[in-house]
């Protein structure tokens, strides 16, 4: 493995954060690293800071204690090398699914050139939305809206793609449909990933590693490396494997004083 694979893309040392000074921790004393094209999951209890966790990456928030860097370098302000996937698509309903995608070029260039759209429409392939590319946000599904919103995020080329339960609001069959579709699109287009998500199942379906924490304030109760072979497919979930994982993680989350 090369020195770059090596080196943590995203790292968190002794990290800790309250949002007012007077109030207790939310997150406290993490430690993680997140190398080259990993993906890696965060599960735990409601409220146990995980979204903090992903917003401190971001750049969104400072950390209260300790150090948040991405590529060597502490992280004070968000990155245009960081792409974010938020929990609704959060799509412009006056805006084309093909314009939506370009907005951010948009935005922050004021125009978007002809490769540009090149681009665009080749994500959009990728993701099967081609037949969609001119039809209005109103005219998709959840899921559809939701894939548009990861070629959103991807369309600026981010070394780093954070994403913070982006499949929440979908059907079951959606959701589990649609972590396939992930599974492709970063097999093709390969990134760092962080991944925020409440479901164990889809964070051992889709993850190398997964980090599990505790209830508020949250930390580290333990970082599974998840040894599933890739490509994954509908046969890993049926697996005796992916069935202990998923109850090696289900003990800590619903039986956390209980030794694994």
């Amino acid at each position: 493995m090369d020195q770059a694979k090596n080196s943590a893309y995203v790292s968190m040392q002794g990290v800790g954060h309250q949002y007012d000074p007077q109030a207790p921790l939310v997150v406290k004393d993490i430690d993680l690293d997140i190398h080259r094209h990993e993906f890696v999951a965060v599960v735990g209890p409601s409220g146990c800071g995980k979204s903090t966790l992903l917003r401190m990456v971001s750049g969104l928030l400072i950390p209260s204690q300790g150090e948040v860097s991405v590529f060597n370098r502490p992280v004070t302000e968000p990155r245009d090398d960081v792409g974010i996937v938020f929990q609704k698509a959060n799509l412009l309903p006056w805006l084309t699914v093909r314009k939506n995608v370009l907005f951010p070029l948009k935005h922050k260039y004021g125009s978007y050139s002809a490769s540009d759209e090149k681009r665009a429409n080749e994500l959009l392939e990728m993701a099967g939305l081609t037949q969609f590319a001119d039809k209005m946000p109103d005219e998709l599904s959840g899921g559809m809206q939701q894939r548009v919103g990861i070629v959103r995020a991807l369309l600026l080329n981010p070394d780093i793609l954070l994403m913070d339960e982006p499949f929440s609001a979908l059907d079951a069959l959606t959701r589990e449909q649609i972590g396939f579709d992930l599974l492709k699109i970063w097999r093709e287009h390969p990134k760092t990933v962080l991944f925020i998500t409440h479901s164990i199942s889809e964070a051992v379906l889709l993850s190398d590693r997964i980090l599990v924490m505790s209830k508020r304030p949250g930390t580290v109760l333990d970082l599974i490396e998840v040894d599933l072979p890739r490509p994954r497919s509908s046969k890993t979930i049926n697996s005796p494997r992916y069935a202990e994982l998923t109850d090696l993680i289900r003990g800590y989350i619903y039986e956390p004083d209980v030794p694994a």
